[in-house]
């Protein structure tokens, strides 16, 4: 199953159809003590291929850090441990009796992580999987933003002073 996918600041499948806000990100900027709370979407296009409608499929969605390893959320000390960050769907396709034999069906998906704790800055992934294979890997990066230089600008010994 083939499949298009990209990290943006919110997505929603609604219709048949992908509505897509910040497409394409590849960098989060966060504050620079934990936790870093993030918020973003994936965006996903399937095509289904035509021997493949008419039967459930899934779709899983997995954080990783730089290592590989599923991302657990940042919680306090001393709260209990939580579970490593993962969504899914299953989705069924039809077959409309106009649809010529070979022909691929699209189907939207999004995903939104609204207010994702998280322990460190770096590199991270969004792996997903289709009915159990691995199919693409984002990579993003969680930083703080970088520092602006001032400019040139007018100080205030420059101003006129008014008496």
């Amino acid at each position: 199953m083939d499949i298009d996918v990209m990290l943006c600041d919110h997505a929603e499948a609604l219709e048949g159809k992908l509505f897509i806000n910040g497409a394409a990100i590849n960098l989060l900027f966060v504050g620079p003590q934990p936790p870093h709370v993030v918020a973003f979407s994936v965006a996903a296009v399937l095509q289904v291929p035509y021997n493949a409608t008419n039967e459930p499929h899934t779709i899983v969605v997995r954080i990783l850090d730089e290592d590989g390893r599923p991302v657990l959320p940042w919680v306090p000390d001393g709260a209990p441990p939580p579970s490593p960050v993962e969504m899914q769907t299953t989705f069924t396709v039809g077959r409309p009796p106009i649809l010529p034999p070979g022909e691929a069906q699209t189907v939207p998906v999004a995903f939104n992580l609204q207010s994702l704790p998280l322990g460190h800055l770096g590199a991270y992934a969004v792996a997903i999987e289709v009915d159990g294979e691995p199919v693409r890997q984002l990579p993003f990066r969680l930083m703080t933003p970088p520092q602006s230089q001032p400019g040139p600008g007018i100080r205030p010994t420059d101003l006129p002073r008014l008496s």
